[in-house]
C-alpha cells in the first residue's frame, strides 16, 4: 500500500489488525513512522457511499466477518 504525503509516496506496511474498543484499527509502518488507521462504526456510512455497488455487498459480508471473528477473540 502507498501513502500519499506532502513529502511524497509512502509505503505503508500492515503489521496488526485488531478490534479494540469497538473500533477496527489497522497499525503498521508508514516509512519510518509508525501508523495508525482507526475505522469507527459511525465511519461505515461515508464508507459505503465511496463504493461501487457490487462491492457493497462484498465488502459488507467481509466486514461484518472480520468483527465477527474479532469479537469472538476478544
Amino acid at each position: 500500500m502507498k501513502v500519499s504525503s506532502p513529502i511524497g509516496d509512502l509505503p505503508f506496511e500492515a503489521n496488526h489488525l485488531r478490534w479494540k474498543h469497538g473500533t477496527l484499527v489497522l497499525e503498521g509502518d508508514m516509512g519510518a513512522w509508525p501508523a495508525r488507521i482507526m475505522i469507527y462504526p459511525k465511519d461505515a456510512p461515508r464508507l459505503i457511499r465511496l463504493m461501487k455497488w457490487p462491492l457493497i455487498a462484498l465488502a459488507g459480508i467481509v466486514f461484518v466477518a472480520i468483527l465477527l471473528v474479532f469479537a469472538a477473540l476478544q
